[in-house]
C-alpha cells in the first residue's frame, strides 16, 4: 500500500497555489489529503502518480477551489498580505538606513577624535659615587 507521505511534494505545490486565508486553506488541504488517502486505500495497487492524477494538477485544483470562495474574502486576504509585505519591506529599509547612519556617525567620530597618545620619557639619573 502506498503511503500518503509520498505525496508531500504534491501537497506543497497545492498549498502554494492556494492564495487564501489560512482558516479556509487548512480544511481544504485536510479534505484533499483524506480523499487521496481514501483513493490509495481503496486501490492498493495504485501509484502515487495515479492518486495525483485522480486529484488533478495542484494549480487547477487550487484555482477551482478559489473560485468557490467569496471574492470579498479573497480581496481582503490579498490586501492584508500586500500591506504586510510593504510593512516588512519598510522595516528592512528602515533598519538598513539606521545601520548606515550609525556606521557613518561612528566613522565620523573616529576621524574627528585626535589620536590619544601618551608619550613618556624616563630619565634616570645615576648618582656618581666618589672615587
Amino acid at each position: 500500500m502506498n503511503d500518503i507521505r509520498a505525496m508531500s511534494g504534491y501537497f506543497r505545490r497545492l498549498e502554494r497555489a492556494l492564495d487564501c486565508p489560512r482558516g479556509v486553506r487548512r480544511p481544504f488541504l485536510e479534505r484533499t489529503r483524506q480523499i487521496a488517502e481514501d483513493f490509495l486505500q481503496e486501490r492498493p495497487e495504485a501509484t502515487v502518480q495515479e492518486a495525483a492524477g485522480y486529484l488533478g494538477e495542484p494549480g487547477e485544483l487550487a484555482q477551482g477551489f478559489l473560485e468557490t470562495l467569496d471574492p470579498e474574502v479573497l480581496a481582503k486576504h490579498r490586501r492584508r498580505k500586500k500591506v504586510l509585505r510593504w510593512g516588512l519591506a519598510a522595516l528592512v529599509a528602515a533598519l538598513a538606513i539606521a545601520v548606515i547612519v550609525y556606521l557613518g556617525i561612528w566613522v565620523h567620530d573616529l576621524r574627528a577624535q585626535p589620536l590619544k597618545m601618551t608619550a613618556t620619557d624616563t630619565i634616570t639619573i645615576y648618582a656618581e659615587e666618589p672615587l
